[in-house]
């Protein structure tokens, strides 16, 4: 082979890696930042499996998900996990795939991964479902962004929504809602459907406005 035709086709074998570190690195990338990325923290959070995340970047950005706050010690007297264990049950295999949970405590001190790994288990948490901790102060912050509108978190739970409710949103439209904790489990599922990818619409989107400052929509509800 002549030096030419050797340069050539080294030159040719190398085009050809480049094209495939180019694709597989395209495969890489992480999904488009939604239209409020810059509302939510990007603080690190432990999981019930001892896994490190970064919240926006790693857990919310372009997925649909619901979070709720709650408490180990807290459930026990205002039990809510177990009916968002049976939501699981209506969710099926989009659960993991399609929709994701996450259930943020509001004890971090106390709920270690450990005890959530236990209270995970104990609640037949599947895939898809990961129990928070994290440093005090940024789990905090994650309630407060979530539930508080910005008036600063009420420590007193009768005033304090995070306990309540479950948010359930689509971070990659900036589409979200709210729903009690309590509600029937298969009309929390059911409460996905709108917010969930679909075909896009022809013509100009409309939906209500959030709250100044805020992706979540103004002090609006479901109905039990």
């Amino acid at each position: 082979m002549s030096e030419s035709n050797r340069r050539n086709v080294l030159a040719g074998g190398a085009a050809k890696l480049l094209e495939g570190a180019e694709s597989l690195l395209a495969e890489c990338q992480r999904p488009a930042r939604g239209p409020n990325a810059g509302y939510f923290p990007n603080v690190v959070v432990v999981t019930h499996e001892k896994q490190q995340a970064l919240f926006y970047d790693d857990l919310l950005r372009g997925r649909t998900v619901m979070v709720h706050c709650f408490s180990i010690a807290h459930d026990a007297h205002y039990p809510v996990t177990a009916n968002l264990a049976k939501v699981q049950d209506h969710l099926g295999d989009r659960l993991g795939r399609d929709v994701f949970l996450y259930s943020l405590t509001t004890d971090p001190e106390n709920d270690t991964p450990e005890a959530l790994a236990r209270f995970a288990r104990r609640h037949g948490a599947r895939r898809g479902w990961l129990f928070l901790t994290g440093r005090p102060d940024d789990m905090a912050l994650l309630r407060q962004r979530f539930f508080d509108h910005g008036r600063g978190v009420h420590h007193d739970f009768v005033r304090d929504c995070s306990l309540g409710l479950l948010r359930y949103g689509n971070e990659s439209v900036g589409l979200w809602g709210a729903v009690p904790t309590k509600s029937d489990p298969e009309w929390i599922a059911r409460r996905l459907d709108w917010i969930l990818p679909r075909e896009t619409l022809a013509g100009a989107p409309r939906r209500r406005g959030p709250v100044p400052g805020s992706p979540f929509p103004g002090a609006v509800v479901d109905p039990v």
